[in-house]
């Protein structure tokens, strides 16, 4: 069975012709005929392929395209899909597409018959794909079918850009290195799929992709393994071989959906981790362990050591219809990614203890591969402060569990994928008020009077007042952003001295200034 529209693709690409006509390109074809109309001896019917039907052309129907030389007569009944070769006027038939020049109907009829033979065998690469998946050889088995018949390089990654399984055997590839006893993408090579957004094509579609890399004279298609619409990793295949094919494509796309159920089969993608370290961590959070002499003993035997810095990410789901129901396959990939880290399925959200040399918690290669693999999987990140002692991890557990809810209760459009506490600290002191009223009354006086009078008077004294703590106190950066010149942004000063008190050298005055602004945003 092939499609109609590679059919007409295929006959004017090797007989350097254009095709007319309107026709359905998805119209599947089974098989191809020729198209012969006659009234036989006794007048009693129409012969069609050497048989008669009593003027019926049942066999006509169906998913058979008919070929036929433009001098014949057409019967009265048509072919549901006609071919016409010759000079010939269209006639007004979404069935019939034509040939304008002369073409042996021999010739038309192989060149279509090689195409439906190209496609059985596809379907026949198809069935090997569904054998082998039943054969119990798993994912590595997948991919060296993929590759016999593909004919080219069979690459398969989880979201931590980790070889999970390869054909040929890829350990020595140029693209590649070896970290922690597992093959990864080298940075290089990522970072020239980000810069293509070969990353967001993997995360937002579900077929194919063909593209180039840059330093490789050859081209490169991948495509997503889905999991209930969670990206769990994808399909690489490299064309060092030969040019791709639509086949190949299609092929690839079976392919990936295999994967996919055989990625199931693994309780490793289906259900929470059996880490060693899962009760030691779930008992930290929870704040069950007081003393720090006791969390070392515990660190020793499970063949780790004290750091200088910890913290703590909470990795939630922007789209709840993304969110899976099994998190293990997440488990080995932030593993992976995030050097040192502990993770675990805490009060259902994905929980991340992160260890490191400095307080900044991540290089830039790995917020890098940290940043696609959340993009991939419709996550994004809330990120405690940076703490030295390891008993107080239950703080900053509650620290970004309250900053998730917090971010949730804003209700903002956007979904970056890292959200850090440090930046809505104070809007988290807000949340803590009960009584919005109450909250409302600790706004200071000045700046409630200075935008009365901006409602008034029509001027800008807040607005002016606002940019300048926002611009670090720094009167130039601010006239700059307010596109006025400095003079006059020293006049405002000075008039707001003069009319409200505010006094522009007193740091803890200025502190409370900004506070104000940031509590009528949080309260809108």
């Amino acid at each position: 069975m092939a499609y109609l529209e590679t059919i007409v693709r295929h006959l004017e690409e090797i007989f350097d012709i254009k095709i007319e006509g309107q026709w359905n390109g998805r119209t599947r074809i089974e098989g191809i005929r020729f198209l012969a109309c006659e009234q036989d001896r006794a007048g009693q019917g129409q012969t069609y392929m050497g048989r008669t039907y009593g003027g019926q052309a049942q066999d006509l129907e169906g998913q058979l395209l008919y070929i036929s030389d433009s001098k014949n007569e057409l019967p009265a009944r048509r072919p549901r899909n006609l071919l016409m070769v010759g000079l010939c006027e269209p006639l007004p038939d979404p069935h019939i597409i034509y040939i304008r020049e002369q073409i042996g109907l021999a010739q038309l009829f192989n060149a279509v018959q090689e195409v439906i033979f190209m496609h059985n065998a596809q379907k026949l690469k198809q069935e090997e794909l569904f054998r082998s998946l039943h054969s119990g050889h798993g994912i590595e088995g997948l991919a060296h079918v993929a590759h016999a018949y593909l004919g080219n390089p069979v690459t398969i990654c989880d979201t931590s850009f980790s070889i999970i399984a390869a054909s040929p055997v890829v350990e020595d590839a140029d693209n590649l290195e070896k970290k922690h006893g597992r093959l990864y993408l080298k940075d290089a090579l990522f970072q020239n799929m980000e810069d293509r957004k070969i990353i967001r094509h993997i995360y937002s579609s579900s077929a194919p992709y063909v593209t180039t890399l840059d330093d490789y004279p050859y081209k490169w298609v991948f495509e997503s393994i889905r999991i209930r619409h969670a990206v769990v990793g994808y399909v690489c295949v490299r064309g060092t071989v030969r040019e791709f094919t639509e086949d190949d494509l299609e092929l690839i796309d079976v392919f990936s959906q295999m994967l996919s159920i055989e990625m199931q089969k693994d309780a490793g993608y289906r259900h929470p981790t059996g880490l060693k370290y899962e009760y030691f961590l779930t008992e930290l959070l929870e704040g069950h362990f007081d003393r720090t002499e006791y969390i070392t003993s515990h660190l020793l035997q499970l063949g780790r050591v004290q750091m200088p810095y910890y913290t703590i990410l909470l990795l939630s789901f922007t789209d709840p219809d993304h969110k899976p129901s099994q998190y293990k396959g997440y488990f080995e990939q932030l593993l992976a990614l995030l050097p040192n880290c502990m993770v675990v399925l805490f009060h259902g959200c994905l929980t991340v203890l992160l260890p490191g040399d400095s307080a900044e918690p991540f290089s830039e290669t790995c917020r890098s591969r940290f940043d696609a693999f959340l993009q991939l999987n419709h996550m994004q990140a809330f990120i405690s402060y940076p703490y030295t002692d390891i008993a107080k991890s239950s703080i900053y557990y509650q620290q970004v569990k309250e900053l998730s809810l917090l971010y949730a209760k804003t209700a903002r459009p956007d979904h970056p994928s890292f959200v850090y506490y440090e930046t809505y600290f104070m809007e988290h002191g807000f949340y803590q008020y009960h009584d919005k009223n109450l909250l409302s009354a600790s706004v200071h006086p000045a700046i409630t009077r200075i935008m009365e009078y901006d409602r008034t008077a029509n001027t800008e004294y807040a607005r002016t007042l606002r940019v300048y703590l926002a611009q670090n106190r720094n009167a130039l950066s601010a006239a700059r952003e307010l596109h006025i010149h400095k003079s006059t942004f020293f006049y405002r000063l000075g008039k707001m001295s003069d009319l409200f008190g505010i006094d522009m050298n007193d740091g803890l005055a200025l502190f409370t200034y900004e506070y104000s602004f940031r509590v009528l945003d949080y309260l809108g």
